[in-house]
């Protein structure tokens, strides 16, 4: 998908400047499925730049090397009548206030001690998912279906500790086996895996997946269809969530549940 969101950005976008925003939406992500959260953060500030770098070609015919002033650039851009209305005020609001403002301006102090990296790091690589798939709906010059499709891969949910080596996923962290099995879910968006399916992904041995299966089925953090597939429920998610979210960079192992 990369080679084609750069060919078609590149109608209209300066090519080196397309692949500067392609590949820094790809190393965001990338930072986030590792759990690198520091980098994620930074990354998001170089896609900011990147993106309004974009809006600036499109706009004025050249793309400035850098931008120095996020607001200033933003404001030049609002004030150019000649724009459509998503390339005037919401890309570069999005990529300004969901990112750059968040990523800028979080204070040191957090509510009852709690890390709010992962959080912002999050919102930083939807915005981003976005902001890239908006160019791509504004500007592309593929076939309208494999642009739709290129979009939903865009917005699908980004997971951290999550690689995928072509179609293989692989949980990238040391974490319990509950916590294991749900991230492999949540990154298949539903679709679902089955038992075959999670007990190759996993690291833990057939047993402790097939017993770390049962306790989330019996909290209803899973949930297993008809055709024979599991799938992450709402619950699932706000307790993986929790977890990601309690220690940052690293999860702590599960307390087994009898």
């Amino acid at each position: 998908m990369r080679d084609a969101l750069i060919m078609d950005l590149s109608s209209v976008i300066e090519p080196r400047v397309a692949t500067d925003l392609v590949e820094s939406y790809e190393k965001l992500v990338s930072s986030f499925r590792r759990g690198d959260l520091d980098d994620c953060l930074r990354t998001a500030g170089l896609f900011v730049e990147h993106a309004l770098r974009a809006v600036e070609f499109i706009r004025t015919g050249s793309a400035p090397p850098e931008i120095k002033s996020v607001a200033a650039t933003v404001k030049w851009i609002e004030g150019d009548a000649t724009l459509s209305e998503p390339l005037r005020y919401l890309v570069p609001r999005v990529a300004q206030m969901a990112i750059y403002e968040v990523r800028s301006k979080r204070g040191a102090v957090h509510v009852k001690g709690v890390d709010p990296r992962h959080i912002d790091a999050s919102l930083a690589v939807h915005a981003a998912a976005w902001v890239l798939a908006e160019f791509l709906r504004l500007y592309h010059s593929s076939d309208e279906q494999v642009v739709a499709e290129a979009m939903a891969a865009l917005m699908r949910g980004h997971v951290p500790f999550v690689e995928a080596f072509g179609n293989e996923r692989v949980v990238t962290r040391r974490v319990s086996c509950d916590v294991e099995l749900l991230l492999l879910l949540a990154g298949t968006v539903g679709e679902g895996l089955d038992r075959t399916a999670l007990g190759k992904a996993s690291k833990y041995p057939p047993p402790r997946v097939s017993e770390a299966i049962r306790r989330l089925s019996d909290d209803r953090y899973v949930h297993q269809t008809r055709d024979g597939k599991y799938h992450i429920t709402g619950p699932g998610e706000r307790f993986l969530a929790e977890q990601v979210a309690s220690q940052g960079e690293m999860i702590p192992p599960l307390v087994t549940r009898r």
